[in-house]
């Protein structure tokens, strides 16, 4: 059976030295790299981490091809920020929202590329231990952070088959048939994963 694409990519098995890196240290890194994206907001400082970001992949033999996998999800999402911000507040207001998101999806997608999903969890339940001390459990907030990892791909793919179902009606045009339809199923989604969660104890 053919897999389904990811939206930030998939694991990928050790390949270079990236894999060597503990998770928490990565998270460190991709969380630094967003803070400086998001406060300098320079086009051209972003597109030359972005740059950096796909440089590190491809020199720990990471695929081109699943380095840039987020970009073809999201870039018409690119075109109308830039587009929305060329009308309201200019060119390079739009360039910077666009090349900011640009670089921390890069950067999100090389972390997920690099870790697994378990090694991520167990590293979000070490951030989250402090929490104890206010009556916190860390695990559920690593299976939060599972669960938001999970939805993110599923609701890419749900806006996307929105699209074009509403394109075959010949609705392409219409705002109610693209977001409609992705509203009513996403809260499907979030009953039927809680039911699921309640089903094996682990919601109160």
């Amino acid at each position: 059976m053919r897999r389904r694409p990811e939206f930030l990519g998939g694991y990928v098995q050790r390949r270079g030295w990236l894999h060597a890196i503990p998770t928490l240290a990565m998270l460190g890194i991709v969380f630094a790299l967003s803070i400086v994206v998001m406060i300098l907001r320079d086009p051209v400082v972003n597109v030359g981490l972005a740059v950096v970001v796909v440089a590190c992949g491809l020199s720990a033999r990471l695929p081109l091809s699943r380095l840039v996998a987020p970009l073809s999800r999201v870039w018409l999402l690119l075109v109308a920020l830039v587009a929305v911000q060329l009308v309201f507040q200019g060119w390079y207001v739009g360039l910077q929202v666009a090349t900011t998101l640009l670089t921390c999806l890069l950067a999100g997608g090389l972390l997920l590329l690099t870790n697994t999903i378990a090694e991520l969890l167990a590293a979000f339940t070490v951030l989250a231990r402090p929490l104890r001390l206010v009556g916190v459990n860390p695990e559920r907030v690593a299976l939060a952070a599972a669960l938001m990892v999970r939805s993110i791909p599923y609701l890419a793919d749900l806006f996307a088959m929105t699209g074009r179902a509403a394109a075959a009606r010949g609705l392409e045009g219409d705002i109610r048939a693209r977001t409609v339809p992705v509203f009513l199923r996403s809260v499907q989604y979030a009953y039927d994963t809680g039911r699921a969660l309640d089903a094996r104890g682990l919601v109160d």
